[in-house]
């Protein structure tokens, strides 16, 4: 049913097409969720909480990683590779349409979804700090900042340009750029 309101927007998706869609009557649809807005928030919780984390196996790999390069370089990566795939920036960009609506969805996607991410980023760089292979004062911001030069382009793009994602060779420009632009920034002096 999230495909519906994804193809039409909050305004323009009717209970008529969620009941199709759930193929379910409407009164079995009322029943359930009561109204369009009980099942749109019902459908955007039901995405967050089956965000899952990517970042969170390579805490332990920024253990190991032999380089800053290539703990950062690994963070990059697996961030594009899970933020700029379709389903999440259609979802963001349905979230984004309707937070004004719904700031306690947008709320909702904001702390399950982003900044649960940020979180083992954050970790990951604090590994990477404690290790002496980054200079990181603030991981948390560190987190932000990386975050910003791998996502701020492509994102605002998917945004704008109904959903235009990089493809393979942009992704590893963006990551080669944001990774180099980081590591300028976070490199212990000295090395």
């Amino acid at each position: 049913m999230l495909e519906v309101f994804v193809e039409n927007g909050y305004v323009g998706t009717t209970t008529d097409q969620l009941a199709a869609a759930a193929s379910a009557s409407k009164q079995t649809f009322y029943k359930e969720f009561g109204d369009k807005e009980g099942v749109f928030t019902a459908l955007i919780a039901y995405a967050c909480d089956r965000v899952d984390d990517p970042f969170v196996p390579l805490v332990e790999r920024m253990e190991t990683v032999e380089t800053a390069e290539q703990g950062v370089e690994l963070l990059a990566a697996q961030m594009l590779r899970s933020i700029m795939t379709p389903y999440v920036q259609q979802l963001r960009r349905l979230v984004i349409a309707e937070a004004v609506r719904f700031p306690q969805l947008g709320r909702m996607f904001w702390e399950n979804g982003f900044q649960r991410l940020l979180g083992s980023i954050t970790r990951c760089l604090e590994v990477l700090g404690r290790r002496r292979l980054l200079a990181v004062e603030d991981p948390r911001v560190a987190a932000h900042h990386l975050s910003g030069l791998l996502l701020w382009i492509p994102g605002n793009r998917s945004m704008l340009l109904a959903g235009e994602l990089p493809d393979e060779a942009e992704a590893a420009e963006i990551v080669a750029a944001g990774t180099a632009a980081f590591l300028r920034a976070y490199r212990p002096d000295g090395t």
